[in-house]
């Protein structure tokens, strides 16, 4: 049994490292867009929302003009299909506008994000079923989303910290879905504001 339990150690040490290599950190910083380049930002700030993501996925740097114009933060995307991505839009002074960041009515709060992705206004028209359902982490309340749609699936976490809104959306084409649910469903769960 000592021989099976020196054995036995080292190889489940081996296969969590092997089940965490499955997937690689993401740590945003949700800086506004003059920051974009390393220009205006505080070089010392510590991140300000976390995920896990496929390690074999890539991230992106959003362009100055997307941080600026459509909000996005933060981006990855599977170099085999980029059209199956995730990215976080964040957007300030949440709470100024109410009309506009209703988290509970699905319709509203889309709205506000797309700009960010285009095809997220065309799968919430044509959606064959869109489930919601909200979730507490850490004592910050989050609302998540499905929408299926012919088109594409989105998973999206959408959560208020500090006046700030933290919008992730995990997009995969319909089709595509169903081979890698475990893994996109994993971005959205492991999905935290810090």
């Amino acid at each position: 049994e000592a021989l099976l339990a020196g054995i036995s150690l080292p190889l489940l040490m081996q296969q969590a490292a092997q089940a965490d290599a499955a997937y690689a950190q993401f740590f945003g910083m949700a800086s506004p867009p003059t920051s974009y380049g390393g220009y205006g930002g505080n070089a010392n700030e510590s991140p300000k929302y976390t995920f896990e993501y496929p390690a074999a996925w890539k991230q992106e740097v959003p362009s100055k003009v997307e941080k600026g114009t459509q909000g996005i933060d933060g981006r990855v995307v599977n170099p085999r299909s980029k059209d199956q991505r995730a990215f976080v839009i964040t957007l300030t002074r949440a709470g100024e506008d109410n009309a506009r960041f209703q988290l509970t009515d699905t319709e509203s709060t889309f709205a506000s994000f797309a700009g960010a992705d285009y095809d997220l206004q065309d799968a919430l028209s044509d959606a064959t079923s869109t489930d919601k359902f909200e979730a507490e982490k850490e004592g910050i309340k989050f609302f998540n989303y499905k929408i299926n749609s012919p088109t594409y699936v989105y998973l999206s976490s959408i959560a208020v910290k500090d006046g700030k809104v933290f919008a992730l959306f995990v997009r995969s084409p319909s089709r595509m879905y169903a081979s890698a649910a475990n893994d996109l469903q994993h971005i959205v769960d492991t999905f935290k504001l810090l």
